[in-house]
Formats: C-alpha cells, structure tokens, sequence
C-alpha cells in the first residue's frame, strides 16, 4: 500500500489519532459504545484501549461490571462519576464504595437521588475531591424537610470547583467557600436565606450561568411596603460574563431586589417566572428589570417569532426569542394581567408584537371565550395554535374548535364576516381522542372553503389555508384510545395539500394506510 491507500488512523500518529477521538467521542461515551469502537480493527482497538482518559465515565446505570472494567481502563485518568438511582443497577451503598476510594480522581459528580443522598453526601461533607470542578446533587422534595443542614467539604474552600448545582438539599452555604463559579444552579433550598445567596453571586463575578428556583428562606430582612426594590440599599453587582439567567418562585421582593441591582452586558438568555397579587404585572416588570430593558431589547430584536402559553390552572407565559416572562395568579385566572403583560413588553421591546408570528398555545383553557380569541385577532399574528387538555383533570376544550370553523356575527358597519385568527397556518389538537373529532374535520373543510372566497368588498382577511395539521398531541399524557381509518381519511381528504401529522409522525402526503392500522393507540 501507498501511503495514500493506508487508512487515516495508519498514517497519522497514534496521539494525534487520539486526540481526534478525544474531540469527536468525548468523555461522556458510553461503555458499551467503547466497546463497539473497538470492534473496528486491530489499529482501533490498541489506540481506544491506550486512550485511557475515554474510560472515565463511570455510570451506575451501565452496571457492575462496566463499573470495574471502566475503572481498570481508566487507570488514573479523571473520573465523572453518575448515579442516577431510578435508571441505576447498582446498589447505591456498593458504588459509593467502588468509587469513593478515588475520589481525589473526580473530576465530576452528578447524582440524582429519590431516597435520601448517603453515602454520596457523607463523603463530601468531610472535603472536597482535589480535581472536582462539577458537583450536581439532585434530591427528592422529602429530602429538603430535613431540618440539620449539612456543610459541605467539611466548610473548606471549594477551590476549583466551577459548575454548581444542588436541588433539595438541606445545606449550610458560605459564600466565600464558593468563591469563583462558572454556573450556579440552586433550587428548593429551604436553609439559604437572600442575604446568603446575594454575597455567594458577589463572590463569584466570573458567573456565566445563574438559576435560582424556588428558595423559600430567601426573604428580604427589611421589606419595604412599597415593594420597591430602591429602598433597600444595595450596591450594584458587576456580572461581566452572565450570559444565561434564571430566576423562578423567588420572593417578590427578593426577585425584584436581584433585578434591579444585576449588571449583566452580555446577558443572552432571560428567563423570569414570579407569582403576583393584587400588583399589576407591568409593575413587576417596571420596578425590576427598567435598567435591564437595553439589554433585553437586543436579546429579543432579532427574534423571528414568539410563543404565547395560556393555561387556565393560573399561569401565562411569553416567550420572545431567549426572553421568557411567566406570570403565576395567586387568584383565579384573568386575562386581564396577561393583556396588560403583552401590552408592556410591546411598549417597551422595541419590538413590534403585531404583526410577528404567534405561536399560540392554550393549555386545558376550556372557559376561553370567544371575546378573548377576537383580542388575538385584533392584535396579534397567530399563524400557529396548540390546544392541549387532559381529559381526566381539566375541562374540555372541544368548542374552541367550532369558533374557529365560522365566521364571527359582523359588526352593524361591516357588511362582510370577520374570521378568528384568519393567518392561522399551523394547528396542533390533543383533542382527537376526547370526542368531537367531526368538528375538527368540518373546520378545516369551512376554513379551505372560505380561503377560495373573493376577498374584493371584505374588511377582514379570509382565512389561510392550512400548511400543516398535527393530530393527538405529542405530548404524552397516559390516555389511550381507538381512532378509525375513517376519520383519518376524512382528515386528510378536506386538509388539500397541508402536511398531516399523527402522534408526531407526518402520515400525508404518504401512504398514510401504511402508518396507521384501523386500531391504532393514542397516547
């Protein structure tokens, strides 16, 4: 053989082919698929089994016998250590013990436990793995009733540790221990109070990813009547590489005090959820993030479509490109807040809401009443529409669909119908199983019937036809039923050339008989 017809793997050296494994298979490979590698030839299997860095994920869900001969290929390269009990085939007790033995090897640990953390915990509350630099511990809500929090690394510096994430666990943070993080994720921590997880932000400047969800002990010590973040008195925090924030079910007070006090330039991602009273949302968004509005207009300019999800269980959310508001009613559901929310992000985006595609989304929104479909109508573009509703616990939403099938009673100066949502192109059902599947057939075929109307006279368009129809929602909710072959026809038959899609899979154009039997189960 030339030097051209020898393989790629024979004419490079063996580190270089290392190497290039190294960046196309990574770390986190799976035993098995080592394994498989080095079926290949002779040449891959010397160059996998010397490339002992490859080996060094040890996963309980791969069992005992991956777990030894991965630590026997790993020989001291760093170890990612992931427990994960509800896929585990692993006693807990005995990979602990494996693996606990090199922990000064760790170079990560991820573990998510639903009966209590030890002996994962008791190891590292005495000191911290030396190369450790991701620590994720995700536990079971029961586990943060805990009253004792623990401390972690024995109150030792965490030096080197970068990624940080902690889920229910009952623990005793000090900030200068952290000092230093990449990523902080804490979530359902009941012992950290805000005061605690404003000095662990300051003491990590160097932060790129900050989520903070559900910290119940985290309140203001002084909270001032007005809400007014201003008034405690708090100097600005400089996070120069902040890239990704998320903030969810914090105390209002506490939300808008980390809000108005986080200097973030080069924030790309803004996720915020909060629950509101008697306070208007607009007046949670202008009191916490009015200095924020210069960057989330650039993160939001360049957006080609936004989402809207309703959902009558007390909950709206608005999501413009990597900006996402949620709103939670501590009362009973009004659309009131979330017009007055929509309004607001339109004044103050930069950004024109009106006429960008909507992608509409109403969840388990059975008393949606027609008043409310005329206001997205009016202003906005809805070009895609998902309702979602489970059967057993929400109410039915099954005449949403005849609304959209005819035109609304015209105004006494309009001569000509007015359709809802008349550029609605794209439309996703749960409902298909519920009943009431005729009255989905019978507004498609009213909608493309209407759509080759002559518009010349009309105040309001006429509505588009349908590009694509997604039947029984992907969304998985356990129910089960039997759709006929017939009504399937009849679906495709009046939806002309849209796309017609069945439990995520596209059955036209195709021989759709092929995909779906006469019994076909629906989940």
């Amino acid at each position: 053989h030339t030097a051209y017809e020898m393989p790629l793997h024979e004419r490079v050296p063996p580190e270089i082919f290392e190497a290039i494994l190294h960046f196309c298979v990574g770390f986190e490979t799976p035993f098995r698929d080592l394994v498989t590698l080095q079926l290949v030839c002779r040449s891959w299997r010397d160059v996998i089994a010397n490339a002992s860095f490859l080996w060094g994920t040890i996963n309980a869900a791969e069992g005992l016998l991956a777990l030894h001969k991965s630590l026997q290929m790993a020989q001291n390269s760093l170890l990612s250590i992931r427990f994960m009990e509800r896929s585990s085939k692993i006693d807990k007790t005995e990979f602990f013990k494996l693996v606990g033995d090199r922990m000064d090897r760790w170079s990560s640990l991820l573990v998510q436990s639903r009966s209590g953390l030890n002996p994962a915990w008791t190891a590292l509350q005495t000191k911290k793995p030396p190369n450790l630099k991701t620590l994720h511990v995700i536990a079971s809500h029961y586990t943060s009733l805990i009253k004792k929090p623990v401390v972690l690394f024995g109150g030792d510096p965490a030096v080197g540790l970068k990624n940080l994430r902690l889920t229910n666990i009952p623990i005793n943070l000090t900030s200068r221990q952290l000092a230093g993080l990449k990523a902080l994720h804490l979530e359902g921590i009941t012992s950290v109070s805000a005061d605690q997880v404003i000095e662990l932000i300051i003491q990590s400047p160097t932060l790129e990813i900050l989520r903070l969800v559900r910290l119940k002990d985290a309140v203001l010590l002084t909270e001032p009547c007005t809400g007014h973040p201003d008034i405690v008195s708090q100097p600005p925090i400089q996070l120069a590489f902040l890239i990704e924030l998320h903030l969810s079910t914090l105390h209002l007070p506490f939300l808008n005090l980390l809000l108005s006090i986080l200097v973030v330039p080069q924030l790309r991602h803004f996720d915020v959820s909060c629950t509101v009273d008697e306070q208007p949302a607009a007046r949670f968004l202008e009191l916490g993030v009015r200095h924020l509005l210069p960057i989330l207009c650039d993160i939001v300019v360049f957006s080609p479509a936004y989402q809207v999800v309703l959902s009558f269980w007390g909950y709206y959310t608005i999501r413009i490109g990597e900006l996402t508001i949620t709103i939670k009613l501590s009362r009973r559901f009004s659309m009131d807040y979330f017009y007055e929310t929509h309004e607001w992000l339109s004044d103050h985006m930069g950004i024109s809401l009106t006429n960008l595609p909507l992608h509409l989304k109403l969840v388990d929104c059975g008393d949606m009443k027609p008043s409310h479909l005329e206001w997205f109508t009016q202003r906005t573009n809805v070009t895609k529409l998902t309702l979602h509703s489970n059967p057993w616990f929400a109410p039915s939403m099954e005449r949403i669909i005849p609304l959209l099938g005819r035109p609304t009673s015209p105004p006494v100066s309009s001569p000509s119908p007015n359709w809802l949502l008349p550029r609605l192109e794209t439309i996703i059902v749960s409902l298909a199983s519920y009943g009431g599947n005729s009255d989905i057939v019978d507004m498609i075929e009213r909608r493309h019937s209407a759509s080759q109307m002559p518009s010349v006279g009309l105040d309001g368009p006429l509505p588009k036809r349908f590009k694509e129809i997604w039947l029984a929602s992907v969304e998985k909710d356990g129910l089960e039923s039997l759709i006929d072959e017939d009504w399937i026809s009849n679906v495709i038959r009046v939806a002309g050339g849209a796309d017609v899609y069945w439990a995520g899979k596209k059955i036209w154009p195709a021989n759709h008989m092929a995909c779906i039997g006469p019994n076909v189960e629906v989940s």
